[in-house]
């Protein structure tokens, strides 16, 4: 799903801080945003998140965070969502994907997903993936990067 660029061949063992950057995909519209998801939800997130280390599914550091689904848009929920992003704390080395945007514990958000039979699901784009809700159900872009619209909006590309 994403390329890693500018990491070290052998890392300095000392480093407490690992940065990379990873490459996604971008999107210009809602309509493409919601194409390329598996799914699409709005989900709470718990207080608690778990950082995994590299396993064979999942090359990098990772931070994973357990979700609650609500209203589905596009897809079908695992009984139990799991949610990655690239980085966290790991072995006392701070690993840090520069220009994500993290998720916050306990946050609610509208997401868009890639789902795996053997691997957390991943945001499509961490600046483009993730959109905070309110209890209104207002829309709000979490970075710049991130798409403008409001519910109704994506009720109309529901199919």
């Amino acid at each position: 799903m994403f390329a890693l660029a500018g990491c070290a061949s052998q890392p300095d063992i000392l480093a407490k801080t690992v940065r990379y950057q990873a490459d996604y995909p971008q999107y210009q519209t809602l309509e493409e945003l919601f194409k390329a998801a598996d799914l699409v939800a709005e989900v709470r997130l718990g207080a608690s998140t778990e950082v995994r280390g590299p396993t064979q599914t999942v090359p990098n550091v990772h931070t994973v965070f357990a979700a609650t689904v609500g209203r589905t848009y596009k897809g079908t929920a695992p009984a139990r969502l799991e949610i990655k992003q690239g980085g966290g704390r790991y072995k006392g080395t701070d690993h840090i994907e520069t220009g994500s945007v993290s998720l916050q514990t306990e946050g609610h958000y509208l997401v868009f997903v890639e789902v795996y039979d053997d691997a957390p699901a991943s945001l499509l784009n961490p600046a483009q993936g993730q959109y905070r809700l309110d209890e209104a159900g207002t829309v709000t872009p979490v970075d710049a990067a991130g798409l403008r619209f409001t519910l109704t909006d994506l009720g109309r590309v529901t199919p």
